[in-house]
């Protein structure tokens, strides 16, 4: 009997546990908090746009190669008979202009 009465007596100090102030308020907050929904992605991150501007990249990609096959090639140069030298490669740039120093 005399371990019943310790535990009995060490049980009289007991007080009933007390909430900080504005605890269910807070509480109440982060729970709605919790239930509101997340807001959406910006317009530009939905795979619907992120889809078309793909396929607007692609079409655009497509139609600059078809059009580039098109475009005739310039000649790259026609060998000539001449002996290379320094005024026909002048002649070959457009560098034919008239020296200050002459």
């Amino acid at each position: 009997m005399n371990n019943e009465k310790k535990i009995l007596n060490s049980l009289t100090g007991l007080q009933k546990a007390a909430a900080p102030d504005f605890f269910y308020t807070l509480l109440l907050g982060r729970m709605q908090q919790e239930i509101e929904p997340k807001a959406r992605p910006v317009f530009f991150l939905r795979p619907v746009f992120i889809t078309g501007a793909l396929m607007l990249v692609l079409l655009v990609n497509i139609f600059s190669i078809v059009n580039f096959n098109k475009i005739p090639q310039q000649k790259a140069g026609q060998p000539s008979t001449k002996p290379s030298t320094l005024e026909s490669f002048a002649e070959a740039y457009n560098m034919n202009t008239a020296s200050v120093y002459e």
